[in-house]
């Protein structure tokens, strides 16, 4: 978890929003956004809990009691309004709030319906809202240094962890078995798998096919598209190999990708709309006749989510600033044959720009 002053700085952020508003108070869900306010990292389920901030006076979590001590462990907010299972959480916050209560609420995108409907059941004079959500994107487009610093342990560990698969990779091994020793190295090196695209041969054409039972064989390609986490903050990150010597085609493909990847990478910097960061890859494969086989955009923005603002893409007119990072990973893909992806991380510096997965980039050569 990162220091609680960070924290504290991004509830302040939070509580302008309110004042700015004129909103009584704010109710965060489990989500990405409660995680990057609490340090919680944690799937919605059936029981109510929720972050509640108000304008004056401490953030609050409220949750079921027995839920308490072990949620209490896991974030730097200290204060906590328990409910009994045979309670109406929703009656023990609006007690709670008192006097708080007003006609408006601040909500994140994320927050299930239902709830919105329970929370206006018990406080019927709620019937207006205020959208939390382009405050959370705004906030969470630059990333600090404590938060680069984590998501750079998770790529020194995703590193790790598909260059071991590509050494224990034989003839006969099955894409299930590749994705098992990744999850298994990224839990011995401390991070925690979040997934692991593991492709052979015509199966590595399909940009998101599932792993499978699918055999290694002579001649084949391996895509492993693999992430992990630190504290929270991602990382992802595709290498290739192939097992014996690559054909003619499949060297050719592979350093025309590299060499669209290295193009734009180079080129990225502060000012740099997103839409030309997607050129400066994507004309290189175009000149080389390859475009249509291209299908998917250059990149996608990552921190507490793998993907997340900004996204590299034709059109997006947003402009690359200071502290933001996401993806880089062109892709040529010959459905029936073999698909070629190399995708790193980068972080925006005043200059240019930091890559943050480390593994080596040469088509690795898998003996067969």
């Amino acid at each position: 978890m990162l220091n609680s002053a960070v924290y504290k700085k991004r509830v302040e952020r939070v509580k302008d929003l309110l004042s700015q508003t004129e909103t009584s108070f704010a109710i965060v869900t489990p989500s990405p956004n409660f995680e990057y306010i609490t340090g919680i990292h944690r799937e919605m389920r059936e029981r109510l809990i929720a972050l509640v901030i108000t304008q004056d006076g401490s953030p609050f979590i409220v949750a079921p009691s027995f839920e308490v001590s072990n949620l209490s462990r896991m974030t730097w907010i200290g204060d906590f309004v328990p409910w009994a299972e045979d309670e109406d959480p929703y009656v023990v916050l609006k007690n709670h709030l008192g006097e708080l209560q007003a006609n408006r609420v601040a909500l994140d995108e994320t927050l299930p319906i239902g709830i919105f409907w329970a929370l206006r059941n018990a406080m019927p004079n709620i019937t207006k809202t205020t959208n939390l959500a382009p405050l959370f994107r705004t906030m969470r487009l630059h990333k600090s240094e404590e938060e680069l610093e984590l998501m750079r342990r998770a790529g020194h560990i995703i590193d790790a962890a598909v260059m071991k698969a590509f050494q224990e990779a034989h003839v006969g091994v099955t894409e299930l078995d590749l994705q098992r020793i990744i999850h298994e190295e990224i839990i011995h090196l401390g991070g925690v798998p979040t997934f692991a695209a593991v492709q052979f041969g015509e199966n590595s054409a399909l940009p998101h096919a599932e792993p499978s039972s699918r055999k290694l064989k002579r001649g084949d390609i391996v895509l492993l598209d693999c992430g992990c986490s630190v504290d929270g903050y991602n990382t992802d990150m595709t290498r290739v190999a192939v097992v014996g010597p690559p054909s003619d085609e499949q060297s050719s493909v592979y350093s025309i990708v590299l060499r669209a990847q290295e193009t734009a990478i180079a080129k990225l910097a502060p000012g740099v709309t997103c839409g030309a960061a997607d050129g400066f890859a994507r004309r290189v494969i175009e000149e080389e006749n390859y475009g249509e086989y291209f299908t998917h955009r250059l990149g996608h923005g990552i921190g507490l989510e793998v993907h997340e603002p900004p996204f590299i893409v034709r059109g997006n007119s947003m402009e690359l600033e200071l502290g933001m990072t996401h993806s880089v990973e062109p892709g040529i893909y010959l459905e029936g044959k073999f698909g070629i992806r190399m995708e790193d991380l980068v972080a925006i510096t005043q200059d240019g720009c930091e890559v943050i997965t480390y593994a080596p980039k040469d088509l690795f050569v898998i003996s067969g």
